[in-house]
């Protein structure tokens, strides 16, 4: 069954209000709720799904009241899933600053203004996706120069992410190895 991430933008997230929903929830046949993830000082709440499509989740919703912003599919990935990139059995995959041109890699013509992007330094991720530092995974790495905005917060970010180019890119290419 598919998976779908719902982003609820609220002001004020009242806990009280979303505890008494869950018992509904939880019970309704038509799509399961696995989890929620919400941020009160932003406003937001995450919520994962495994539904045969985006109507079951909008058709609860609208029965309860429930507000949102986006349902997105996604595909999910666990540790034991993962295959790092080796130089050995893999050919090393185009970073994000190799797309996007950004120019903000170490040596790029806007690195010289104090505007480094983290990704192409943090070695961390270095061969997830096939990628060199966090290059084919720059969404799990804040403070990030996406074109030329300013660094966002990781909540935001995971909105912007999720529909960026490059990112779509990356989980064609590495398919049912993508990792998330």
């Amino acid at each position: 069954m598919p998976k779908y991430l719902t982003i609820h933008k609220e002001e004020y997230i009242d806990r009280i209000l979303l505890e008494s929903r869950w018992t509904e929830l939880s019970k309704d046949p038509r799509a399961e709720w696995i989890m929620t993830l919400y941020n009160n000082e932003l406003g937001l709440r995450y919520c994962e799904w495994d539904a045969p499509n985006p109507q079951a989740i909008e058709e609860i919703f609208q029965d309860l009241g429930i507000q949102w912003s986006e349902i997105l599919e996604v595909e999910i990935t666990r540790p034991s899933d993962w295959r790092r990139w080796s130089p050995r059995n893999s050919r090393r995959m185009p970073n994000c600053w190799e797309v996007t041109c950004c120019g903000r890699e170490p040596g790029g013509r806007k690195a010289g203004t104090g505007n480094t992007c983290p990704v192409a330094e943090d070695t961390r991720y270095s061969g997830i996706n096939r990628g060199v530092g966090a290059g084919r995974y720059c969404w799990k790495v804040a403070g990030t120069y996406c074109g030329d905005q300013a660094p966002e917060m990781l909540g935001r970010k995971m909105i912007d992410c999720a529909l960026c180019r490059f990112f779509q890119q990356v989980k064609r290419e590495e398919g049912d190895k993508f990792q998330f």
